[in-house]
């Protein structure tokens, strides 16, 4: 047994390899057999990527796969309705304008953020229309490629702390849940299964235009992230705690309204963490707060979840 193959198997659930791991082996070299090294070092990804999904639940079998399969149009659509259209009097107008106009003569370094601030323009448009035409394997790589470019942008946001300028922190902070949604969402979209075994056509496209209209209409909502309309008082932690509420729903394995709750949580969290940021007055007044809240959330995911009742008790009345 290979290298490449030993660390590829070591990825997978113990259980599972003892069962199956045999035939993993098998299969790999007779799919290798003749292969060069990159077509070896492929085939090692693809079973170390599977032995994680495995691990991680993100199968098309497992409730967190069919879950991300399920909120799949939706998210696609919200990171389009985060978009800035014309005439709209969003200021994020004014960074996207400077940077179309900007050209290519440009130190390499403000290109790239040029770049990335265009990117997040014209890649969500292009993951709709996948998930539009059903392409949820182009959806992925573009997820991929948003939470890229999220990234990138939150990175030259942290840059700007070494920087002489009071106060800066308070505007990292802003533009880092400002770019939250990019990054969670394209985060998201980019480690789900590849997406329905049969695309749902006509369904598939009414979620990724219901998920663009409420990912445009929060985005109103707020503002378009000035500062003049951040929330105060009890609004932000309703707006964070909803779609949580709404994910617990898949402890009944109901994933229609468990997917809303995962569509909307980038949204809400970008609206809300910086908001409840200022009101306690920094990340570690917070964070016991959001602990708490994360154990109590468990606990009734886990209580729903031990109450639901199985196969055999549904089929025992009808037996």
């Amino acid at each position: 047994m290979n290298m490449a193959l030993r660390t590829a198997l070591a990825l997978y659930p113990a259980r599972y390899r003892r069962d199956r791991g045999a035939e993993l082996a098998e299969v790999f070299a007779d799919t290798t057999a003749g292969s060069g090294r990159l077509a070896t070092a492929r085939e090692a990804l693809d079973l170390a990527t599977y032995g994680l999904r495995l691990r991680t639940g993100l199968t098309e079998t497992a409730l967190p796969g069919r879950l991300l399969v399920a909120a799949a149009p939706l998210l696609a659509g919200t990171v389009l309705g985060l978009g800035t259209l014309p005439g709209t009097g969003d200021w994020r107008e004014y960074g996207i304008t400077g940077a179309a106009h900007a050209g290519t003569d440009l130190p390499w370094a403000q290109l790239v953020e040029n770049l990335a601030v265009l990117g997040l323009v014209v890649v969500p448009v292009l993951l709709a229309a996948a998930a539009m035409f059903g392409a949820w394997r182009a959806v992925r790589l573009l997820g991929a490629v948003v939470a890229l470019l999220g990234t990138v942008r939150i990175g030259y946001a942290a840059l700007d702390l070494f920087g002489p300028q009071p106060g800066i922190g308070w505007f990292f902070l802003y533009s880092a849940t400002a770019l939250l949604p990019y990054l969670l969402g394209g985060l998201l979209l980019a480690v789900a299964p590849t997406g329905p075994g049969d695309s749902r056509g006509r369904a598939d496209r009414l979620l990724v235009l219901a998920g663009a209209a409420a990912g445009f209409a929060l985005t109103r909502a707020q503002g378009y992230y000035d500062t003049r309309y951040l929330m105060d008082g009890w609004w932000p932690t309703a707006l964070l705690l909803l779609p949580l509420l709404l994910m617990l729903f898949a402890a009944r394995d109901r994933l229609l309204p468990a997917a809303l709750g995962v569509a909307l949580l980038p949204l809400t969290a970008a609206f809300s963490l910086f908001s409840l940021w200022e009101q306690l007055g920094g990340v570690w007044r917070a964070a016991p707060y959001a602990l708490a809240t994360g154990l109590a959330l468990l606990a009734v995911f886990r209580l729903l979840a031990s109450t639901r009742p199985t196969e055999r008790q549904i089929a025992a009345p009808l037996g």
